[in-house]
C-alpha cells in the first residue's frame, strides 16, 4: 500500500459539507469526495466517468494534518441562473437529483457560500492495492495537471504546488509522524482512539453515478500537542 502527501494551501479554500435549511455548511478538512475531484482534474478525468471516480473513492483514504487552520468566512453571492451555460444536474443531499435547465429560469439566486482564508494543510492518502491509479502517476498530474484544480472550488486555487512525496510506512497514523505537526484527523478505523480524542462524522461521501451525497466517515481528531 503507497502512502503520499499533498500539500494544500491557498488564500481561500471551500470546504462545504450539506446544505441544512438551503444552507451550506463547512467542514474542518477536505473530504474524500473533494481529494478525488481534485485528483480526477489532474489526471484528466471528467465529472462524469461515473466507473473511475467510484474507484479512485473506494480505492483510498485519506488522512489530514491541518498546520494552520486559517479564518471561516461567509461569501454573499447571487446566481443568475438563466444563463445558457447552466444546465444539467447539481449535487445534492436529497433523495431527488436537481437539474439546472439554463435559459428558462428567471431572475436570480441568493447563496451563502463558506470559504476558509489563509489554511495550511498536508493531505495523506493511502491507496489501496485497487486503485485505478498508482500513487507516482498521481504525483506526476499534480505535477502537470491536465484540468485546473480548486481547492474545493475553481475560484479557489493553490498557493503552493498540490505533489507532495511518498512516506516510508504501512499505516496512516505511522505516516502522520513523518509530516510537521499540527491537528491530526484520522479515519476512525484505522487508528487507535487514545484519551483526548474526538470523534467526528463527517458527510465525505459521493455517489457519482446519481449526483447524491454518498454518505459520511468517521474520523479521529487529535490536538496537535498529542501529534509530537
Amino acid at each position: 500500500m503507497a502512502i503520499f502527501t499533498i500539500t494544500l494551501a491557498a488564500p481561500l479554500m471551500a470546504l462545504q459539507g450539506p446544505r441544512i435549511d438551503r444552507r451550506p455548511q463547512a467542514v474542518p478538512i477536505p473530504t474524500r469526495s473533494m481529494i478525488t475531484g481534485m485528483l480526477g482534474a489532474a489526471l484528466g478525468i471528467g465529472r462524469d466517468a461515473a466507473d473511475t471516480l467510484p474507484a479512485m473513492q473506494d480505492g483510498m483514504r485519506i488522512a489530514v494534518v491541518v498546520h494552520q487552520r486559517g479564518t471561516d468566512m461567509i461569501d454573499y453571492q447571487t446566481a443568475d441562473l438563466s444563463k445558457p451555460y447552466l444546465q444539467g444536474p447539481m449535487w445534492t443531499g436529497g433523495l431527488g437529483v436537481l437539474h439546472r435547465e439554463g435559459g428558462e429560469v428567471e431572475g436570480t439566486r441568493q447563496q451563502l457560500l463558506p470559504y476558509r482564508c489563509d489554511a495550511r494543510m498536508t493531505e495523506l492518502v493511502r491507496l489501496a492495492a485497487g486503485a485505478p491509479f498508482g500513487a507516482e502517476a498521481i504525483l506526476a498530474a499534480l505535477r502537470q495537471p491536465a484540468f485546473p484544480i480548486g481547492i474545493g472550488r475553481q475560484s479557489c486555487p493553490p498557493s503552493a504546488p498540490l505533489a507532495g512525496t511518498m512516506l516510508a510506512a504501512e499505516t496512516l497514523e505511522q505516516a502522520i509522524a513523518l509530516v510537521p505537526p499540527g491537528e491530526v484527523f484520522l479515519p476512525a478505523e484505522e487508528t487507535t482512539i487514545g484519551w483526548g480524542d474526538l470523534l467526528l462524522s463527517l458527510p465525505g461521501l459521493r455517489n457519482w453515478a446519481t449526483r447524491q451525497h454518498g454518505g459520511a466517515e468517521t474520523y479521529v481528531q487529535r490536538a496537535a500537542r498529542a501529534c509530537s
